[in-house]
């Protein structure tokens, strides 16, 4: 039971890293606009952290929200925030005349959160904690959740670190060498196009 409940976890994992939302299109714009292949590695971590604290939080307050919020509002939420951001970064071009969209490790983990909780990503781990435990507590969750979450993380991790590698080394650098690139319209583009994903996905 044990091994089923971390395949399906693990596989969540690799579900949630193929996803461009919840992260290595992030990763490939950060190493793009600094010019990093070592970049594709170290966003990893922010972008990891983010994802944890949004399945923790989810676990958590699930027994107590899960009949108080639909999930299709906190979605509608959540990607209106990052559409509307990205558009404002998009237009308003007096702004970007003067200010570059540097993007930090605080701002990586922060999207991260954002993608991942409007993604209903902790959620869609609740069926993988009901096969070892009859309390869908969330203290029970956390204390047995650990090792699942773990696994889950481990997934996401190699899947996104893979993606986003190999999406920057044959497309992202070919972009480099060939054009100029504005990397304020490359993160804004990001940001609308994760908020899409949210929404349709």
């Amino acid at each position: 039971m044990i091994e089923h409940s971390l395949i399906f976890f693990v596989s969540l994992g690799i579900y949630h890293g193929i996803n461009p939302g919840m992260g290595w299109l992030f990763s490939v714009s950060i190493a793009m606009q600094k010019e990093s292949t070592q970049k594709i590695f170290t966003s990893q971590i922010p972008i990891a952290i983010g994802h944890l604290l949004s399945l923790i939080v989810t676990l958590i307050l699930f027994e107590a929200l899960k009949n108080i919020v639909p999930l299709h509002y906190t979605k509608v939420f959540f990607a209106s925030i990052l559409i509307l951001f990205g558009a404002y970064k998009l237009f308003d071009r007096a702004h970007m005349k003067w200010v570059k969209m540097n993007v930090g490790n605080l701002d990586l983990l922060i999207w991260s959160f954002l993608m991942a909780s409007s993604h209903g990503a902790g959620l869609m781990l609740i069926p993988g904690f009901s096969t070892h435990t009859n309390h869908h507590t969330a203290l029970h969750i956390f204390k047995s959740g650990i090792l699942p979450l773990a696994a889950h993380m481990v997934g996401m991790i190699i899947i996104s670190t893979t993606i986003a590698f190999f999406v920057y080394k044959v497309i992202g650098l070919k972009i480099l060498r060939t054009a100029w690139v504005n990397f304020d319209y490359l993160w804004s583009y990001a940001l609308i196009i994760g908020g899409l994903f949210i929404l349709f996905a």
